[in-house]
């Protein structure tokens, strides 16, 4: 295989493995270590609003100013020393690294300040931006739609404010995900990313309280998205689609592009095998490629995603063929 480049958001990547929004790309030491172990492209950990919010109520709990504003003023401050610190880390990335940057937000509301913010990523230097989208919808008032509304207004938003490119990851489990896909492609997105993986609780049956679940995906998460990625590529084709969870080795990579995925994001994979991880990815779709006579990614991403007679399978959604009567 000639060589594994690709294209995503409009930026050339040398590599489709990008390392997720996680730890390991929170500061400047992990963004070089992913840079150098072959990473076509990073997303730098995300600005979460609600880590402003919390900060700035556990400082409150300390305060003694008997003026009434001090809640607003602890969290205006929070929030101002949070977000330097996440755009000196893209001015950071972009001096000491040759890979694309692409910064993150974790956005729960639609206020002004994530304009704010998704411009002074890009200021930075910021090559594109990430949109993390995900509201638990707990009132049982609260429509679907209304939910889907929401999220294309803070896309619009931000879309509409912001010079670089934005790609939008969405969360799992919804009804109709070409029509949210196609939604944001509406209001300016240039790429979507399936799927935010959400926090999932257990029960502790001793305590009888809920619990931390294991943070870490699994291999088989990534069948959520294989199908997905692979109608969105046919129906969309001119709308960016990268996946994200249970991307754990060469092979997982190369189903997801074969469905059309133009880069796979990595995390677990470098919680399991550190850095590392990323050079035996591309050294595996490199192998693979050469082995099947490609010589390029685009030689075989989609292959999959074309009509065919796997239609069946893909557009299959019940066991009946596996689990007969009688």
């Amino acid at each position: 295989m000639k060589h594994i480049h690709t294209s995503y958001l409009g930026l050339q990547l040398t590599s489709p493995i990008v390392v997720a929004s996680s730890p390991f790309t929170a500061d400047i030491e992990g963004v070089r270590a992913a840079a150098e172990a072959g990473a076509g492209a990073v997303v730098l950990k995300s600005i979460f609003e609600e880590q402003i919010i919390g900060q700035s109520d556990h400082l409150s709990e300390f305060a003694t100013s008997p003026f009434g504003d001090t809640d607003d003023y602890l969290q205006h401050y929070v929030g101002e020393d949070y977000r330097g610190r996440f755009l000196q880390l893209v001015t950071d990335a972009k001096a000491q690294t040759s890979i694309p940057i692409i910064a993150s937000i974790n956005c729960i509301g639609a206020g002004a300040r994530w304009v704010d913010y998704a411009n002074e990523l890009g200021t930075a230097g910021a090559d594109a931006l990430e949109i993390n989208l995900f509201t638990l919808a707990t009132d049982r008032h609260t429509r679907s739609e209304r939910i889907e509304e929401d999220y294309q207004y803070v896309v619009r938003r931000v879309c509409s404010a912001v010079k670089i490119p934005v790609s939008v990851k969405l969360p799992l489990r919804l009804t109709a995900p070409i029509n949210v896909v196609d939604r944001m492609w509406g209001v300016g997105a240039r790429g979507v990313v399936l799927y935010n993986r959400p926090f999932e609780p257990d029960v502790d049956i001793e305590t009888l309280r809920f619990k931390p679940s294991n943070p870490y995906s699994e291999v088989v998460e990534l069948r959520n998205s294989l199908r997905w990625i692979a109608l969105c590529t046919r129906v969309m084709p001119q709308i960016d689609v990268a996946v994200s969870t249970g991307v754990h080795s060469g092979a997982e990579a190369v189903k997801a592009l074969l469905c059309g995925a133009r880069i796979v994001q990595v995390c677990t994979a470098i919680q399991r095998g550190g850095y590392g991880a990323i050079s035996e990815m591309n050294r595996a779709i490199e192998a693979w490629g050469r082995e099947h006579g490609f010589r390029t990614i685009e030689e075989f991403r989609g292959r999959v995603a074309e009509p065919a007679d796997s239609d069946d399978l893909l557009l299959r959604t019940q066991y009946m063929r596996y689990f007969p009567k009688g």
